[in-house]
């Protein structure tokens, strides 16, 4: 029986059940007792669904992360498990658990790398037994509850109105801090208040000439 594997193909050998070993691409000829199972090697990603999370804080956050891996060892791959690439899946959602239950709400966004770095480390031993290697984890999408996102918005309003209140006041003291000095300089010095008004007058007069 003639096989062709290409070049990320490997094929798991199996003579009468047996394991015989790997192999490579090309063509091959194989006795009809032997059954060859044929693995990709190439990368793939692996993206679980969204997972509800309660934080150390009892907040319940829904997180997504995406899987860069590849298969290491094809015999390994074929032979420890039945479903490989579910057996992954689920290490992966428990690695995430566990790195976000010890969090609170406010830090998992945040801490975003530092978790894919936890939930990378959590797999690698389970992912070496299923003949994987786990090249990227990364986180995302962090989603907090919808009473948590109203909040957030109603603290960033709050906090926008706050600046704009500060800063009405800050022109309202200005303004009076400038009618105090000019009442002191006027207390002061009478003459300003007169020739204030002659400026005035002088003015209008302009005025009313120009628009003869």
């Amino acid at each position: 029986m003639r096989h062709t594997l290409y070049p990320w193909e490997r094929g798991v050998r199996f003579d009468r059940g047996v394991l015989v070993g790997e192999v490579g691409p090309g063509r091959h000829r194989l006795p009809m007792r032997a059954e060859l199972h044929r693995v990709d090697i190439r990368p793939r990603t692996l993206t679980p669904a969204a997972q509800d999370v309660p934080t150390a804080d009892g907040v319940l956050v829904r997180v997504t992360v995406v899987v860069r891996w590849v298969v290491s060892s094809p015999t390994k791959f074929v032979v420890e498990s039945a479903s490989p690439e579910e057996e992954l899946y689920t290490a992966v959602q428990l690695a995430l658990r566990g790195a976000v239950l010890t969090r609170a709400h406010s830090a998992v966004d945040t801490e975003r790398a530092a978790i894919a770095a936890e939930v990378l480390a959590g797999v690698a031993a389970r992912a070496e037994e299923l003949g994987v290697s786990v090249a990227e984890v990364a986180v995302r999408d962090v989603v907090m509850p919808a009473e948590l996102r109203r909040a957030a918005l109603a603290e960033l309003v709050a906090a926008s109105e706050g600046r704009a209140a500060l800063e009405r006041a800050r022109g309202e003291t200005a303004a009076l801090r400038s009618l105090l000095n000019a009442a002191r300089l006027a207390e002061e010095h009478p003459a300003l208040l007169e020739l204030r008004a002659l400026q005035t007058a002088g003015t209008v007069v302009v005025d009313r000439s120009k628009r003869a």
